[in-house]
């Protein structure tokens, strides 16, 4: 089966990257198509319009009548809700762009819209499918680590330091159309991670978000300590601020009763009392991906690994990191 893919904007910085996915993936192996592309910003769709060789649509109306199996949703987060509405009223199925909402209760909105209509949905927490991640998930759930008490994640870049957002990306500052700064940018990912990992939800939150480098009028750091049900401490770290080059990896440290996880540098390392020893495990890197994944569920292959509760459940953490550095205290889970 050939799935008929659209992208609907450019908004956002990983736009040419999907487009260049779908391509890729069209070259190799001659699934997809790419039946077109609609922007809101008429000067921008035109510009990546012809940089991909692609069909530039008129209007979401246009869009549709394509009837599209899957479609990329790249725009600003603030437009989410309204393409995610339009596209899932036609039965087309969702890629969209994390966050998925400005705040929970957007995100909320989107829920109930997708869940009304029965479309398939997912979004980019890619660091699902990184397979020292999965090692990490599988050596906690199989209680080699023993009872865990503390896990850490790390997800940051510079973009506030190097003033990355300019022209079309400056959106990504401007809170009513991204929602939050570098922590909701960022910690996105490690709340999901947090989650994932554990298999636990969380139950409390207390956090500190602040503006660093005043590169933009928003946060662009933040660090929220998030305790889960069965007890663990997640520390999750994120932000625009730290300066990392030529590293390609994100911190993550896992302490249990029985044993310890760390990623460095220089990959994942484990120690269990059973082993006596720490272990390097060799893996393969996986170039998977949930837009992937998406396509291969279409085709009918398997089943979403990440999904709409997966968003909102995420989206939850990080609004109560937020709300806790507001008001200065701890916050209760569930928020809703």
């Amino acid at each position: 089966m050939v799935v008929k893919v659209a992208i609907v904007s450019f908004a956002h910085v990983h736009a040419p990257g999907h487009a260049e996915q779908l391509l890729r993936r069209r070259s190799e192996r001659g699934d997809v198509e790419v039946v077109g592309v609609y922007d809101d910003n008429a000067e921008r769709g035109k510009f990546y319009a012809g940089r991909y060789n692609l069909r530039l649509l008129g209007s979401m109306d246009e869009l549709i009548k394509l009837k599209p199996d899957v479609a990329v949703v790249d725009s600003e987060t603030s437009r989410h809700a309204e393409y995610v509405r339009q596209l899932a009223e036609n039965g087309v199925n969702i890629f969209c762009e994390k966050p998925i909402g400005v705040n929970l209760s957007d995100a909320l909105n989107i829920r109930n819209i997708v869940k009304k209509h029965g479309v398939l949905f997912t979004t980019g927490f890619n660091s699902r499918f990184n397979p020292e991640n999965i090692k990490a998930r599988e050596l906690v759930s199989s209680g080699a680590l023993g009872r865990v008490s503390m896990i850490r994640v790390r997800v940051a870049h510079s973009a506030a330091v190097d003033r990355w957002f300019k022209g079309w990306s400056e959106w990504f500052a401007v809170s009513q159309y991204s929602g939050g700064g570098g922590f909701l940018d960022l910690g996105i990912h490690g709340a999901d991670l947090l989650r994932y990992i554990l298999g636990d939800e969380a139950v409390e939150v207390h956090g500190l978000v602040t503006n660093f480098t005043s590169s933009y009028n928003i946060d662009d750091e933040g660090v929220g300590l998030v305790k889960f049900s069965r007890g663990t401490l997640g520390i999750l770290d994120a932000g625009w601020v730290q300066v990392t080059e030529g590293l390609p990896w994100s911190p993550l440290e896992i302490y249990g009763d029985r044993g310890a996880l760390v990623r460095t540098e220089i990959g994942l390392m484990y120690y269990t009392r059973d082993q006596k020893s720490w272990v390097k495990p060799n893996m393969d890197r996986i170039s998977k991906t949930a837009l992937d994944e998406l396509i291969d569920v279409v085709q009918g292959r398997g089943e979403l690994t990440i999904t709409i509760d997966d968003a909102v459940k995420a989206q939850e953490i990080i609004e109560a990191v937020y709300k806790s550095s507001a008001e200065g205290r701890v916050v209760k889970l569930p928020l809703v």
